[in-house]
């Protein structure tokens, strides 16, 4: 498979610092960079029925601006099922990579992260393999006896919760009513014994 990702991040210099990077140091060659959502889906859909046109990979910024990459990342999928996706953000907190994983995205990358880690990522992608950078021990045991007894909203709300929202912008978010946020919210509290939202984010940091 080609390796001429796209970049989809609203900081010109970011875009411009990765594609270079990239084609001087890898034999990765960005075939498109978009500062917006709506430029990159205009692109992907010039290649029509043509799925050799589509670029394997997309490298996308979790916030676009006022828009959201994971949006983005879910159109993506929907309508280009076959198309990886890479998130690569300063937000790495588990919500975001619990939502990402949720999303069916393929890596997740700090842009804290060194130049090698990104490259790394994307090889193992390009392989048909998953990069996500490791969660400790201790708290990758609580998760896995935790998101398996979730139902679907409760675990969107655990996400937010992890993403430091409040009920407010989750109810908004998911478009679920104040009350029933709040219960939701009651039930995560409860099942991960924890007595406030603050000790359950310090929980899963």
């Amino acid at each position: 498979m080609k390796k001429e990702p796209f970049i989809v991040d609203d900081h010109f210099m970011l875009r411009k610092g990765i594609a270079s990077y990239l084609e001087e140091k890898t034999l990765w060659k960005v075939s498109g960079t978009f500062s917006s959502a709506k430029d990159c889906l205009k692109e992907l859909s010039k290649s029509g029925e043509n799925k050799e046109k589509l670029p394997e990979i997309i490298i996308i910024d979790i916030q676009l601006g006022k828009e959201s990459g994971f949006d983005l990342a879910r159109e993506v999928k929907n309508t280009y099922p076959q198309v990886k996706i890479i998130i690569y953000s300063m937000f790495d907190t588990l919500g975001f990579k619990l939502q990402a994983k949720d999303l069916g995205v393929k890596g997740f990358i700090s842009k804290a992260a060194g130049d090698n880690e990104l490259i790394n990522c994307l090889n193992i992608v390009h392989s048909d393999g998953t990069y996500f950078e490791e969660n400790d021990i201790s708290i990758q045991k609580e998760l896995d006896s935790i998101i398996p007894i979730l139902k679907e909203n409760e675990k969107r709300v655990f996400e937010l919760i992890l993403q430091g929202k409040t009920n407010s912008q989750i109810k908004d978010e998911l478009f679920l009513s104040l009350h029933t946020v709040e219960n939701y919210v009651s039930y995560i509290l409860n099942i991960t014994e924890c007595k406030n939202r603050n000790q359950l984010i310090e929980k899963f940091k």
